[in-house]
């Protein structure tokens, strides 16, 4: 039951201890190299450092590279006995497979867009605390290379271990799969710490959730969420929109359900076996 809610707790504490760590080298490093002559000079460097996207950058991926050690051999240990990373055999189809792994990225892309626009008419201050959060953590416009890196590959890699690995796989131990997805989602949701990103990780969460259940694959959510992130962080405004009336905006909505509901079915039937998980047991 514990490893349910721990991974996501010992994620909290890694990021606490690489903020202290990296933001302490970045302390050193001012000391080092500060050419002025005042502690007021010195403070205004320091802090300049600090608070530098370069520092939030380098947080997040030793964040993430220590977080990858520690959970892929947690998950290697506790889950993948008699199993294989091998992603031979999980289709019986592999053309519908690789449909519905597009489909779904490009129904989950509009399908996080609608929602994100709704919530934020809907809860203007939700949105302000979201553009102040992307913006300060250097994912705008102007994104580094260090935040580019833990946005596209580092940090999917570690939330799939986390929540489609460890917590997914200890959740339906215990329950039957449906709540174990519901589970895994709400805490991937959660664990994102502001109400509008929390809302469409929630909803990403429970389809990641659903395609781990149909191939028992981790490699296969860490690619979705990979190509997720790539589109979201580089080119989401090539994404075509037709939102100019409320009608467009209905089948628009309607549309980017449409296609990911397809793309669930798709992977569904292009799977090669789905184990009944009506038999669980305690962990």
């Amino acid at each position: 039951m514990a490893w349910i809610f721990l991974p996501c707790i010992l994620a909290f504490i890694l990021q606490y201890i690489a903020t202290i760590v990296v933001m302490e080298g970045g302390a050193v490093y001012a000391m080092g190299t500060f050419k002025g002559s005042t502690v007021d000079e010195l403070m205004d460097y320091m802090f300049d450092i600090i608070l530098s996207t370069a520092t939030d950058g380098s947080i997040y991926v030793l964040y993430a590279v220590v977080g990858v050690a520690i959970f892929v051999t947690c998950y290697n240990k506790m889950f993948m006995k008699g199993k294989s990373y091998s992603i031979k055999g999980i289709s019986k189809n592999i053309p519908l497979t690789i449909v519905g792994l597009i489909l779904f990225c490009i129904g989950m892309q509009y399908i996080s867009m609608f929602l994100m626009n709704a919530l934020g008419v809907a809860f203007p201050s939700w949105l302000e605390e979201y553009e102040n959060i992307i913006e300060s953590a250097g994912l705008d416009d102007e994104i580094s290379v260090l935040m580019a890196v833990y946005a596209v590959f580092l940090g999917p890699v570690v939330e799939e271990f986390i929540f489609r690995g460890i917590t997914y796989s200890a959740a339906k131990k215990l329950m039957p799969y449906y709540l174990a997805i519901f589970v895994q989602a709400l805490l991937f949701g959660a664990f994102h710490l502001n109400p509008i990103q929390g809302c469409y990780a929630f909803v990403l969460g429970l389809g990641l959730g659903y395609i781990m259940y149909l191939y028992d694959n981790i490699f296969l959510t860490i690619f979705v969420h990979i190509v997720y992130n790539i589109v979201g962080t580089f080119f989401t405004e090539l994404l075509p929109l037709a939102s100019d009336t409320v009608y467009t905006l209905f089948f628009s909505i309607l549309f980017a359900l449409i296609v990911t509901y397809g793309s669930l079915v798709f992977l569904k039937n292009g799977a090669a076996s789905v184990k009944n998980e009506a038999d669980y047991t305690d962990i």
